[in-house]
């Protein structure tokens, strides 16, 4: 796969306070974002997995200790897929 690459400016001080090591910070900081990406629906499962570099168990694994959905069905559109289901299987 193809990747960027760019550079992110953040203050000594903040590492410092995290008690992390730049590089420690850059994974933490790509975890989170991440994290947030698939929250918010810019990007899929195993998009936001790559970006995390993570395979997608890990990534729902990550998901799921954060809290967030891994898969975001309302209560109508869950009733709505178990409807079809049951159609299809008679």
């Amino acid at each position: 796969m193809k990747s960027s690459q760019f550079t992110v400016s953040v203050p000594a001080s903040v590492c410092l306070s995290m008690n992390m090591e730049a590089d420690e910070f850059a994974r933490e900081m790509r975890k989170e974002y991440g994290l947030k990406l698939y929250q918010t629906g810019k990007l899929t499962l195993s998009q936001s997995a790559d970006f995390c570099g993570s395979n997608m168990y890990e990534f729902i694994s990550m998901l799921t200790l954060a809290g967030i959905p891994v898969v975001g069905y309302s209560a109508d559109e869950l009733e709505n897929e178990f409807q079809y289901l049951s159609k299809l299987m008679g």
